[in-house]
This record gives structure tokens, C-alpha cells and sequence, in this order.
């Protein structure tokens, strides 16, 4: 008997080491915490979406447990702890895993506090979910050198350097990635590093090899989200839905496919539907960003009291998760903005911004501005936002409210324009805003 649990526990730790160095290597593809935000960009640093189950994790988390109170100085485990931690974390959108998820790799660092690659793996894993990049970058950057073959660890690396705006360096340690292990963790990521510089055809021929390439349905159910990202993005409800409801078939519980669904229902004016599907979604995970899209479906629908529920709501999660150590500045920035609040907004774009300096910080930051009465500053950090070519209707969205506050009348009509053609259901909030916008303009 003793012999036969030894050997379940042993195998318990390998699960959970394949299960968290499988996961981390698409962790941070294109999230943030909980699920991903931006209807405009499907972005690294919104959300945090894996392809581990819930159910895996917590069979997995609970043999680790067990073995560890008999194997107390079995500084593998504790990092493999840790790792699973930030995964549960991600999949259930409750912050406080991430305080266990500490303790737990700070114990395998005390154990063993040399070239421990894997503790530092899980560190670096745990800064990128709580949008501490430059830690991360140093956590993985240790890491490296110890264990430079690590595709896991290059793939948090080149994650953290993204959200840093070190476009250039992030793709060279995409490419090692891909190097070191060509599979649905580096496909999904180079699918991202295409979208984010405009080339949609190899993002989506990108994510098309990582879903031939997936063989779980928690894979599948993953790559099938971001193709149905891809569509939305351009404006293609069909296809966007199609790809959510494939999704859905192969993993019910993954909830940003059921939040794909409920914007595309949006979109195309069924409410009743929109609504109950938003109200699961955010019985299921209720993060900043699907409470954040409810609430703005609901405003648009003149449901004030109701939307004012959901953003009571949004403001208590924005504590819970600053609480446990977690940055979600340009959620709450482009939240308080859309609502006219702009020292709240320009408050919080500063210090993402001091944190981050990708093309989405800059973006926050531009509407930020805007909305403060900062014009001038806010269209030179437009320019930052479009300095790759992203093809976003949001930020085209903004970057025209801001040259129609500059009175730059031919500007703002081509952006506002060229969002509306992007997307024309970008957001049930603003698109009406833009057209609205469009009309005065051509009374100029």
C-alpha cells in the first residue's frame, strides 16, 4: 500500500508539472486577470487565459498538498504549487491564489535557493499575472540562465517584454520559442505577435496551425476563442460566432467563450439573449473586464440602475484584486474615461503607463488625456498606440475623438470612419458615440 500511494503521488507531480509548464507556456499569450478584456485587441496584458481545467488543477493542487506535508523539503513540488496556483488563479479569476502562489515558490527558493529554474519560472509567471513586467523580466531572465530550454519560460519572457513595448526583443525570444518547441504555446503567441503589427492573415493562419496541433479540448476550445477574437475584431459576427460556439461545444466552462457569444448577440440586437448570457458570464468569473462589458451593454440599453449594479461591482473587484498585488490600471482608466470621470481615468493610465509601455498602455493613456482636456498630449500618445500598424477599431475610435477635439475635422472623419469600417460593433457604448460624432463633423 505504501509502495502503491507512492507512486500515486509521484505521478500526481508530474500531472502537475505537465499541467503547469503546459499551461504557462500559453498563460500569458494574451491575458491578463481572469479572462481577456479589450474588445478592440486581444491582448497580453488583460488577461490570463490557459488550457488546463479547473477540475485538473484542483485534483492536481490537492495531491500536491498531500505530498508535501510528507515530503516537506521537496523543493520541486513547491514550485510545481506555486505554478498551479497562478493557474488556478486564472481560471477562476479569484486573486487570492496569487498570495498562496507566492508563499508556495518562496518555499522552494528557501529549499533550494540556487539555480532553481523552476521556482523562478513560477515567479516570473506570477509578476506577469499581477502586470509586474519588469519583474517578470528578471524572474525569467534567471531562469535562462539556468535552463535556456525552457519554451515555458521563453514564452513568459516574451509575454512580459510585449507588455514592456521591447517589441523587437520580444519576438527574438518568441523565435527561441518557437525553436525550442513549435507547438499550441508558441503558434498562439505568434499568432498575437502578428495581430498586435496589423498582419491578420498570419495571425489567423497562426492560430489555425496551433488548433491542428491541439489535441485536449481545453487546447482546442482556446485556439477556437482567438480565432473567434480574430473575426470579432474585424467585424465578422458569423464567423466570430461560429468559432465561440465550436468552442463551446468542446469546454462549457470556459466563460470567455460564452462572453464572445453574448457580445455577438449584442451586436446583432438580441438583447434579451446579450443580457442573460452576460449575467452567466459574470455569475461565473466575475472580472473588471466582463463586468466592464456588461455594465457598458446595459448603459446602452438605457438600463442605468442596472448598469449602475455591475459597476458597484466593478469598483469592489478593482479593490479585491489591487488588494493581492494585482495591477488593472488600463481596465479601470478606459472604465473611468468612458464615463467622464478623467482624473480617476488619467490616474490610473499614468501609473499603467509607468509600468507598461506597449501600444495598448499608450492608447489608455491617449483617451485618458483626452478626456481630461489634454489634446495635444493625448494625440502624441495615439501616435505611440499606432506606431505597429494594429488594426483596432478602438483605438482608431479614439485617436478620431481626439483630432475632432483638435478641430482637425478631415483626421477625425477618416479615423472615425476607418473604425466603424474595422468593426462596426466594436462596442455597444462608443459606436454610437462615433456616428454621432461623424454627424457634427459634417456639419463643419
Amino acid at each position: 500500500m505504501t509502495l502503491r500511494g507512492g507512486r500515486l503521488a509521484a505521478a500526481a507531480v508530474v500531472l502537475v508539472l505537465t499541467i503547469a509548464m503546459i499551461g504557462l507556456g500559453v498563460l500569458f499569450t494574451r491575458g491578463g486577470p481572469g479572462q481577456p478584456a479589450n474588445p478592440s485587441v486581444s491582448s497580453p496584458s488583460i488577461q490570463v487565459t490557459n488550457t488546463a481545467t479547473g477540475e485538473d488543477l484542483s485534483v492536481a493542487i490537492g495531491a500536491l498538498q498531500e505530498r508535501l506535508s510528507q515530503l516537506p523539503d521537496d523543493h520541486p513540488g513547491w514550485a510545481s504549487l506555486g505554478t498551479a496556483y497562478v493557474q488556478q488563479a486564472a481560471i477562476t479569476g479569484d486573486p487570492t491564489y496569487y498570495p498562496k502562489a507566492r508563499g508556495a515558490l518562496a518555499r522552494s527558493m528557501q529549499i533550494k535557493p540556487e539555480r532553481n529554474a523552476a521556482a523562478l519560472t513560477g515567479m516570473a509567471a506570477l509578476s506577469a499575472a499581477q502586470h509586474d513586467f519588469p519583474r517578470a523580466v528578471e524572474h525569467a531572465r534567471a531562469s535562462q540562465r539556468i535552463n535556456p530550454y525552457s519554451a515555458s519560460n521563453q514564452g513568459i519572457l516574451s509575454d512580459a517584454l510585449e507588455q514592456l513595448g521591447r517589441y523587437d526583443e520580444a519576438r527574438d525570444e518568441l523565435q527561441r520559442m518557437l525553436n525550442l518547441q513549435p507547438g499550441v504555446p508558441s503558434f498562439t503567441r505568434a499568432s498575437y505577435a502578428f495581430e498586435v503589427r496589423g498582419q491578420l492573415r498570419p495571425a489567423q493562419m497562426a492560430l489555425k496551425r496551433a488548433l491542428d496541433l491541439a489535441s485536449r479540448p481545453s487546447d482546442q476550445a482556446y485556439c477556437l476563442y482567438y480565432l473567434g477574437e480574430l473575426a470579432w475584431n474585424a467585424g465578422q459576427l458569423d464567423r466570430a460566432d461560429r468559432y465561440y460556439a465550436r468552442g463551446l461545444r468542446l469546454d462549457p466552462s470556459y466563460t470567455s467563450l460564452l462572453a464572445g457569444r453574448a457580445k455577438v448577440a449584442a451586436a446583432r440586437g438580441q438583447v434579451q439573449t446579450a443580457v442573460q448570457r452576460y449575467d452567466e458570464v459574470v455569475r461565473r468569473l466575475p472580472t473588471p473586464t466582463f463586468l466592464i462589458e456588461y455594465a457598458d451593454l446595459l448603459r446602452s440599453l438605457g438600463r442605468d440602475q442596472a448598469a449602475e449594479r455591475q459597476e458597484a461591482v466593478v469598483t469592489a473587484t478593482q479593490a479585491l484584486f489591487e488588494d493581492q498585488g494585482v495591477d488593472v490600471g488600463a481596465e479601470i482608466s478606459l472604465f473611468e474615461a468612458d464615463r467622464g470621470r478623467a482624473e480617476a481615468a488619467l490616474q490610473a493610465a499614468r501609473t499603467t503607463w509607468e509600468r507598461q509601455r506597449s501600444t495598448e498602455a499608450a492608447d489608455t493613456y491617449a483617451w485618458a488625456l483626452h478626456v481630461s482636456g489634454r489634446d495635444e498630449a493625448a494625440l502624441d500618445f495615439a501616435d505611440k498606440a499606432a506606431r505597429l500598424g494594429t488594426q483596432s477599431a478602438l483605438f482608431a475610435f479614439h485617436r478620431g475623438m481626439i483630432e475632432k477635439a483638435l478641430n482637425r475635422s478631415a483626421a477625425a472623419r477618416a479615423s472615425l470612419l476607418r473604425a466603424l469600417d474595422i468593426n462596426p460593433h466594436f462596442s455597444p457604448l462608443l459606436v454610437p458615440r462615433a456616428r454621432t460624432a461623424l454627424k457634427q463633423l459634417s456639419t463643419r
